[in-house]
């Protein structure tokens, strides 16, 4: 092969990678968004709007630090330690993924996937990390429950504030 027929086919080569890169996507973490069997799913009689910034204030408050907040895609993603503190580190650590989408006029749909993140191998030596999905329904229910009922008066108090009870009848 003479050197130049050599050359050729290296830049062909090279603009075709170029090209495959391309259509590949910029963030990677956002393929997670497919939804699938494994997102719980919940309908709400808000806008699109309120339920999406519910959902994002709600998991502030819960401790995870967003990387995804994409108001145009109604994707949502967060990771925090186990006990919720934002310096932690350990090797359980949770994640959620989070679409909000319409659901006709006024209304929405949630759909959360909450997965455990687990060390395996030796840390210092890279070990990875294993996504368990978490299945629990119970955990569902109640986090669906607060992105309802959440108000920017109870956000006002801050986190770990509790709200007073109510009086006890006799």
């Amino acid at each position: 092969m003479t050197v130049r027929l050599r050359n050729a086919f290296l830049v062909v080569a090279v603009m075709a990678l170029g090209g495959c890169a391309a259509g590949v996507a910029m963030q990677p973490d956002r393929l997670i968004f497919s939804l699938d069997g494994s997102y719980q799913r919940y309908n709400y009689s808000l806008p699109i709007e309120d339920t999406f910034d519910k959902t994002v204030k709600v998991f502030r408050q819960a401790g995870y630090r967003l990387d995804v907040t994409d108001r145009a895609t109604g994707q949502i993603s967060g990771r925090r330690g186990t006990t919720g503190d934002r310096g932690t580190s350990s090797d359980k650590d949770m994640k959620f993924y989070a679409l909000v989408v319409p659901r006709g006029a006024m209304q929405s749909e949630l759909n959360l996937k909450i997965v455990q993140l687990m060390g395996s191998g030796v840390p210092l030596v890279g070990g990875s990390k294993t996504e368990v999905t978490i299945t629990d329904a119970q955990m569902y229910q109640f986090a669906f429950h607060r992105i309802e009922t959440f108000s920017d008066a109870v956000d006002a108090e801050g986190p770990g504030v509790a709200a007073p009870s109510a009086p006890q009848g006799l």
